[in-house]
């Protein structure tokens, strides 16, 4: 009987495929459902079917571990994976407990930054996804005619030439214009990935300590263009002026922070 060779460290080490962080769908649905995660999501569903706000209070621990039969042990762990997705803060003391939070879309690019982080994704490639995705944004917002949402694109354009001069009022104001156009599709899916990755690329910018070398002395001028074009319901028109727009700027911060842009998406 021939005996099989022995192993070297590159069969046993150097040769082993890389850790795979990502599950295909048909592993997921072999895994087991966690009674936590049963629990975190009947209470999703009671949100939405109550119609239940920002602010609202959940019941009580005593109340809920009555209703799902479970202990106490289960119970906090399905609120602390709400709270890790920012749907609930969950507050200590009496009166205290699980309280609804607003959707943030900060959580939500905070989310995408694990994912992205792990598939190595880098800044480059999420300037990629917004020179894309913004010009498109900038279409839809011109086509859903929602009154609410035109008065907040003015009000935003109003507080932006107020700052204009004053640096860090006027940084806020220029993000706050890309957010609320990014927030006026009128698609759910749509408006929640926009701004998720317009705050991802912010919070990525602004921990590097580069926000002010995004900001042009036309930076303003050309924002009043875009939103005069969605206000007026020119949808080619903006958006042709956000993708001359986000490629100026973009291109821009490429060439003047090329290690930025080359640098790997951290979590966080």
């Amino acid at each position: 009987m021939t005996k099989n060779p022995r192993k070297t460290a590159d069969d046993t080490v150097g040769n082993r495929p890389p850790m795979r962080f990502l599950t295909t769908p048909s592993e997921q649905l072999r895994r087991s459902v966690k009674t936590s995660e049963r629990i975190a999501a009947a209470l999703v569903e009671d949100v939405i079917r109550e119609g239940l706000q920002p602010g609202d209070r959940l019941p009580n621990e005593a109340a809920m571990t009555e209703r799902f039969g479970v202990g106490r042990g289960s119970l906090r762990e399905a609120l602390r994976i709400l709270e890790v997705y920012g749907l609930i803060s969950l507050k200590a003391g009496p009166g205290g407990g699980p309280v609804l939070q607003a959707v943030d879309p900060r959580e939500v690019g905070r989310t995408f930054s694990l994912y992205l982080s792990l598939r190595g994704a880098r800044i480059a490639e999420l300037i990629e996804a917004r020179l894309f995705i913004e010009p498109m944004v900038a279409r839809l917002a011109a086509e859903n005619r929602d009154p609410e949402a035109l008065r907040r694109l003015e009000n935003v354009l109003k507080a932006e030439a107020a700052a204009d001069g004053e640096e860090y009022r006027y940084l806020d104001a220029a993000n706050d214009f890309h957010y609320v156009v990014a927030s006026m599709t009128g698609n759910n899916v749509f408006d929640l990935v926009a701004t998720a990755l317009k705050e991802l690329y912010t919070t990525k910018v602004v921990a590097a300590g580069i926000a002010a070398l995004t900001v042009q002395p036309s930076i303003c001028l050309e924002h009043r263009e875009i939103g005069q074009a969605v206000l007026d319901g020119r949808a080619d028109d903006a958006e042709r002026l956000m993708r001359e727009h986000m490629t100026f700027y973009l291109g821009s911060l490429r060439n003047t922070e090329p290690n930025f842009t080359r640098s790997q998406i951290t979590w966080g």
